[in-house]
């Protein structure tokens, strides 16, 4: 197997998920527009509704400040790469390794489950009103719909696994497999949240810098599909990138 490479400068350029353009910065910026003038014109009218849309403005802008501050306290190379910290501990020799949800994840999953099933009879039971005719058809549709729902998302989690080997990740779902050979990718980046589900996320993105598949930090094994997805993206000339959670990329 070849040792593991950095990816040349063409193919950074043909992939470049955090390169900065006017089109990032013009279209956010539209709507908070609108949103400082609406709020201005409100306080005008002497409507008290418009100091909220201008504290919102005013956060909006925070945070954009504090953005920024940091990332020009950031040094040349970006922003400091966990991943690299997470050791390869599996052989990257060819062999394709799974990564699945683990058991306790799964047995939340049928806990949830088993709760929607038993919530609609357990509410018709003890409830004071007990609905008759249309309405309790009504309730029995509503009673299917989620627990269907919740039975969707249990079969989800149980077939959710994705595969990695030297040719590519295979993700499998409910619908049909997604395939991802590393020949057809631009570019992989492991991706730091912003204080809302998964902490990180494994991104893959094509030739155009279109995000094609995410997988996030929630599965077992997490730190080991990063660490074995950048070890055969290397070694196909793909290029790696972190970003953190206020947007800043590695170089």
């Amino acid at each position: 197997m070849d040792e593991p490479r950095p990816p040349s400068s063409a193919q950074e350029d043909a992939a470049h998920p955090g390169k900065l353009s006017v089109e990032r910065w013009i279209f956010p910026m539209l709507p908070l527009l609108a949103l400082c003038s609406l709020g201005a014109w409100r306080s005008l009218q002497g409507d008290d509704a418009g100091f909220l849309l201008l504290a919102l403005t005013a956060v909006v802008i925070g945070i954009w400040v504090v953005t920024f501050v940091h990332r020009r306290r950031l040094p040349k190379a970006g922003p400091s790469d966990p991943s690299v910290s997470w050791p390869l501990t599996r052989p990257a020799d060819g062999t394709v390794y799974g990564f699945a949800y683990s058991r306790g994840t799964l047995w939340v999953a049928r806990g949830v489950l088993g709760m929607s099933l038993l919530a609609e009879p357990l509410i018709y039971w003890t409830g004071t009103y007990r609905p008759v005719g249309a309405h309790f058809w009504w309730m029995v549709v509503l009673a299917m719909v989620s627990s269907g729902g919740f039975l969707l998302w249990t079969l989800a989690c149980k077939r959710y696994r994705v595969e990695v080997g030297a040719e590519g990740l295979v993700h499998y779902r409910l619908r049909r497999p997604l395939r991802h050979p590393f020949a057809a990718l631009g570019s992989v980046a492991l991706l730091q949240g912003g204080g809302r589900g998964s902490m990180y996320v494994l991104a893959l993105y094509d030739k155009q810098g279109r995000c094609i598949d995410t997988f996030a930090d929630t599965l077992e094994g997490f730190t080991e599909l990063v660490a074995l997805t950048k070890e055969y993206a290397f070694a196909a000339g793909v290029a790696y990138r972190y970003r953190d959670k206020w947007g800043a990329w590695t170089r």
